[in-house]
């Protein structure tokens, strides 16, 4: 299941603020880590130093005159510090009084003779050796002879010499170890610790609290939002969303659920008219047949009589059926049920074809008819919806001329396309009446005195059917000339 999108701001705000948060505290915790491991070293650096400058080199021999009672921190009763100087040869110099029986541990890098090798230059400074052997002291965590965990510092010095020796002394190292327990440096470091995770959890349980809150009052336009949609009444789609107090990211989408509103309601007016234009248009063809039968039984006739009620019946049966071929051949093209074959099409040959079952019903009404479709002239189109097109355009023309008027046929190439204008005279439509001509059972006689004769179907089949070959269909009226222009897709020239 898909997450709100309440849900999933606050995942994302509260993972953010978490990730943000334990970074800060994981780099807080390491420079403070690290400033009381260095403050705790830096002590032990300063008593080690002590400690080194107490030890002297008379000729052969080293002593160490170290006094305690200036170095409490060795005697304590509680908690106390340690030290351990070993010569050279391994031999023990000093030792803290705090050690007793114990020994210190010497580290593993004081044991390595490359750590232990001092430089030459070093050997013959005198004073600055001291200085020198402290350049590289060693810091390691250690358990303490009482058990306690410690700290400890190692260093590899060469003693100064006295300087009432009477003669040069040969420089020897010596090793010192100094240890202190770290009992209040990790109470420091867990307080550290849990203060920082208390405070990065309360942190993040008060970011959920307050995100919570904020994300509730910024989703409040969604929440309008979809209690105005819930509002609208499937009966009345004329509703509008206001948008003017809108945040403007929620604006766009009540823009288009108006749009989508606007549109619905103008499919379902359509679906409503259409409805009651097609009962319309079937109550007429099926009151003919009603009145027709129920006249001819009013009384026995001869024969003839009743084989001309059926041709009248049949009659009206074959104009509803026609309606019923093309609403199906509509409603087809609508739902992309149609296969179409496109293949290059001579249009002259396909105006005449189409042009010929015309002929004879112009003709005895004095239609003068005027073709000029150049014969090279050719289209991409299936030649079945063409002929279709075709036809429903001349049958219109056809119907609406006046007896005597004039039907033109013209078509030339233009760029990438073909265009077929038809004309006929004695139309009796309006500018505006031109633009509602491929609506759907739409006719200029508004009192439909010809119902069961037209049908208002066939330039609604011809907009669909250009439309599917990829072409487009215009109309208009010029001083009672109707006129109709199809733009096809023109064949590549050879």
């Amino acid at each position: 299941m898909t997450p709100s999108i309440k849900m999933r701001l606050l995942l994302w705000v509260i993972g953010g603020t978490a990730g943000l948060l334990a970074v800060f505290a994981f780099v807080v915790y390491g420079v403070m880590y690290r400033s009381l491991v260095s403050g705790f070293d830096a002590v032990l650096a300063s008593t080690a130093r002590t400690i080194v400058s107490s030890v002297e080199q008379n000729e052969e021999k080293i002593k160490a005159e170290i006094d305690e009672r200036e170095l409490p921190e060795f005697h304590r009763a509680k908690r106390p510090d340690f030290f351990q100087l070993w010569r050279e040869d391994g031999s023990i110099l000093a030792r803290s009084t705090s050690l007793k029986e114990a020994d210190l541990e010497l580290f593993g890098a004081l044991l390595n003779p490359v750590f232990r090798a001092v430089r030459r230059k070093e050997l013959s400074r005198g004073k600055s050796a001291i200085r020198g052997a402290l350049l590289n002291p060693v810091f390691r965590a250690v358990r303490l002879p009482n058990g306690r965990a410690g700290r400890a510092i190692g260093i590899v010095f060469v003693p100064k010499v006295d300087e009432e020796a009477k003669g040069p002394a040969q420089p020897q190292k010596v090793t010192l170890v100094l240890a202190r327990e770290t009992a209040a440096l990790d109470s420091d470091i867990s307080f550290l610790r849990w203060l920082l995770t208390g405070a990065t959890g309360g942190t993040i349980i008060l970011a959920l609290l307050v995100g919570t809150m904020i994300v509730r009052q910024g989703l409040k336009p969604l929440d309008a939002l979809a209690a105005r949609i819930a509002a609208i009444r499937q009966d009345d789609l004329s509703t509008r969303i206001p948008v003017d107090r809108m945040p403007a990211e929620v604006a766009p989408v009540a823009q288009r659920l108006n749009e989508l509103l606007r549109r619905l309601e103008e499919a379902f007016r359509r679906e409503r008219s259409f409805t009651a234009d097609v009962a319309h248009e079937l109550r007429t063809p099926l009151a003919g047949i009603r009145s027709t039968l129920e006249v001819t039984l009013t009384r026995p006739r001869v024969g003839g009589e009743y084989q001309q009620a059926m041709e009248e019946c049949l009659d009206i049966v074959r104009h509803t059926q026609a309606m019923v071929n093309n609403l199906l051949a509509l409603a087809h093209l609508e739902g992309g049920q149609t296969i179409l074959h496109p293949d290059a099409l001579p249009l002259g040959e396909m105006v005449d074809s189409t042009w010929r079952p015309f002929a004879d019903s112009v003709r005895a009404r004095g239609i003068t008819v005027e073709s000029q479709v150049p014969a090279d002239l050719t289209c991409i189109a299936d030649r079945n919806t063409l002929l279709m097109i075709l036809t429903n355009v001349f049958a219109n023309a056809e119907q609406y001329t006046n007896d005597g008027g004039r039907i033109t046929v013209t078509a030339r190439r233009a760029g990438e396309s073909v265009d077929l204008m038809v004309e006929n005279t004695g139309s009796l439509l309006s500018e505006e009446d031109a633009r509602h001509v491929f609506e759907r059972f739409w006719r200029g006689d508004v009192s439909r005195t010809d119902t069961g004769s037209h049908f208002g179907l066939g330039l609604a089949l011809v907009q669909r059917a250009v439309t599917s070959l990829g072409g487009t269909v215009a109309a208009r009226v010029d001083g009672g000339t109707f006129m109709v222009q199809l733009s096809l897709p023109a064949a590549p020239a050879s």
